[in-house]
């Protein structure tokens, strides 16, 4: 027990040696300042900011999606426009496979011109029997009619007999004129019916012919309002080619608004409480370097919800809207990072990370002290920092001279 003591106490002893040793001779590092090595040491408003990443979005998007037609509910993509061309209202998009329709108008033009035939015979024979039957009513009308002038002829010169019998073959002709004209009523009906029904089936394939025009018509689908087109991506961040299969409530592209574009973002749940509605942003898109585009917090979700299904950070949604500027080069679904100023350090020192040096946990800078033409390795507590620079809090005054990168 003792031994393991002496040991952890040498272990520190020779540790503190080293770290003084250090310190003495970075202290008395002598050398000619050289003005470009040398960072004067100033007082500025430093900004405190949020970063978050995100995506961006059009406020005004049409998705576009397989035709709504009766009975279909999944279609083939036999043809597709480029994705990012720009297309002006009624342009073409996509089409869809219609062989499937195709087959089924033939079928029913086959249908249809049967039941025109099948009227034309019905109509033909019709009017032949209703002509026959008029033919018949009218030699049965003048059987009728000259047996009543007969039967007035012998009322004063023939017998009982005669007279009795042509009243019998008058009252027969006149039973036949009567079957005649309701055969002839009963025929009309009939056929009149009888047309009809064909009539209203040449109506339904005509009809069903009409629905099968438009549904070849709505494959072909053409742009609804100009724009830049963008494919949507699917759950495995695939979009859809010529040959898939497209079901009918999928969206296959996007035309977005440019002039809407805007960064929707992901606030992690421990800065949420910092970001406001209304607070300036700086944009960076992964895809377009070395520049950076400016906007405003528009919108906060008040509700926290999981960043994603595989990932249990909690996020806010908040959306930037960025300033009227060139935005051309922008498209929905490119990836980027905003920095949202939450606050400032007023008058504050700041230096840059690269001027400070890291030796068991604290913070080193090497300050120029040019009544002995040397640089003294000082100490100095850090309040925060941004990746690139640092705020100071204590070991550094305005106006003092720095090494912005430390030799050692």
């Amino acid at each position: 027990m003792n031994a393991q003591r002496w040991i952890t106490g040498s272990v520190a002893l020779v540790l503190l040696g080293a770290s003084s040793l250090w310190l003495y001779r970075s202290s008395g590092v002598s050398a000619a300042a050289d003005e470009k090595d040398l960072i004067t040491v100033q007082r500025v408003d430093f900004p405190l900011v949020v970063s978050a990443p995100g995506v961006l979005e059009a406020a005004k998007n049409v998705s576009i999606g397989p035709p709504r037609i009766q009975n279909e509910y999944r279609f083939k993509l036999t043809r597709m426009i480029e994705e990012g061309k720009q297309v002006s209202e009624g342009d073409f998009l996509m089409e869809f496979d219609g062989s499937d329709i195709s087959r089924r108008m033939r079928d029913r033009t086959t249908s249809f011109q049967q039941v025109q035939e099948e009227y034309q015979k019905k109509r033909s024979d019709f009017d032949i029997q209703v002509r026959d039957l008029k033919l018949q009513l009218d030699q049965a009308r003048s059987d009728y009619d000259k047996l009543e002038n007969k039967l007035s002829a012998q009322a004063e010169i023939e017998s009982a007999i005669v007279i009795a019998e042509t009243k019998i073959r008058r009252d027969t002709a006149k039973r036949k004129v009567e079957l005649l004209e309701r055969k002839l009523k009963a025929l009309t009906e009939s056929g009149r019916l009888d047309l009809q029904i064909s009539l209203s089936n040449e109506r339904h394939y005509k009809r069903h012919m009409d629905v099968l025009l438009d549904a070849m018509d709505a494959l072909t689908i053409t742009a609804p309002v100009s724009g830049v087109v963008i494919y949507k991506r699917d759950w495995n961040n695939e979009a859809r080619q010529v040959g898939s299969n497209v079901f009918i409530m999928d969206t296959v592209m996007e035309l977005p608004d440019l002039s809407t574009l805007r960064a929707k973002i992901m606030v992690d749940e421990v800065d949420v409480g910092k970001v406001q509605v209304g607070q300036d942003a700086q944009v960076s898109v992964d895809a377009v370097q070395a520049k950076v585009f400016k906007g405003k917090v528009t919108y906060l979700s008040a509700i926290l919800k999981q960043a994603a299904y595989d990932r249990p950070q909690k996020i806010a949604e908040a959306l930037v809207v960025f300033h009227p500027e060139d935005t051309k080069t922008l498209r929905p679904g490119m990836s980027m990072r905003a920095q949202i100023q939450v606050g400032q350090h007023p008058q504050a020192i700041v230096i840059p990370l690269t001027s400070i040096v890291e030796r068991q946990g604290r913070s080193y800078v090497q300050v120029w002290r040019p009544e002995n033409k040397a640089y003294e390795m000082r100490e100095v507590q850090l309040l925060m920092n941004d990746e690139f620079s640092a705020v100071v809090s204590a070991g550094l005054q305005a106006n003092e001279k720095i090494r912005s990168k430390p030799k050692v």
